[in-house]
């Protein structure tokens, strides 16, 4: 299927609960879940890494860098159309208890079923070429500065939704939640530069 694509049939809720599937043995990697996801979906394995941002799993030492390098990783890839996602083997082996995943995990579905309810496909030319090079694009910056921002405080969490609203937005055709998340991600990056020029 065309990255740019819009899914006829999966909705978030299908998404999360395929992720579940992932979740087995005493430890999780980032490989297994790729890997249950499916390695050509690219807006998938955007948007549980994002979701995990603003979720308690976000106070993991390293773990917003992780997710931030992983969504730099996809993006960039996403936007090169490779056909299959390529992660090198350190990412793909990065894991955390499954038991703790799982606690987490549960919350996914909360948010999962809120935007089934209000997504629907509309301003289809931001979720389709050339204009969705927007939306990857800013998913490539956010991820990438985000090792940077480890240690201040909710820029994480707040990029996490910043990305999630571009993704779920890729993943279910509406550019109208493309268009909400590329005004948070702009209205984020003023204040950021506000502040270091103050």
């Amino acid at each position: 299927m065309p990255r740019d694509k819009v899914p006829e049939h999966e909705t978030a809720v299908d998404l999360v609960e395929k992720g579940w599937a992932a979740l087995d043995g005493d430890h999780t990697s980032v490989g297994d879940i790729v890997d249950t996801l499916g390695r050509a979906n690219f807006a998938p394995l955007l948007i549980l890494p994002a979701l995990a941002l603003v979720s308690p799993l976000s106070g993991v030492p390293g773990f917003t860098t992780l997710c931030g390098l992983i969504i730099a990783a996809v993006s960039l890839q996403q936007m090169t159309h490779r056909s299959s996602l390529w992660l090198p083997e350190w990412m793909r082996a990065a894991r955390l208890r499954t038991d703790r995943v799982r606690k987490v995990y549960r919350w996914f579905r909360v948010p999962a079923r809120w935007l089934d309810r209000v997504t629907r496909q509309r301003l289809h030319l931001l979720v389709t070429r050339p204009l969705v090079i927007l939306p990857q694009l800013f998913c490539l910056i956010c991820g990438a500065v985000m090792p940077f921002l480890e240690l201040i405080p909710f820029t994480s969490s707040i990029l996490g939704v910043v990305i999630t609203a571009l993704a779920v937005g890729m993943f279910v055709g509406d550019g109208l939640l493309v268009l909400i998340g590329l005004l948070l991600a702009t209205a984020m990056a003023s204040g950021v530069a506000t502040l270091v020029v103050t």
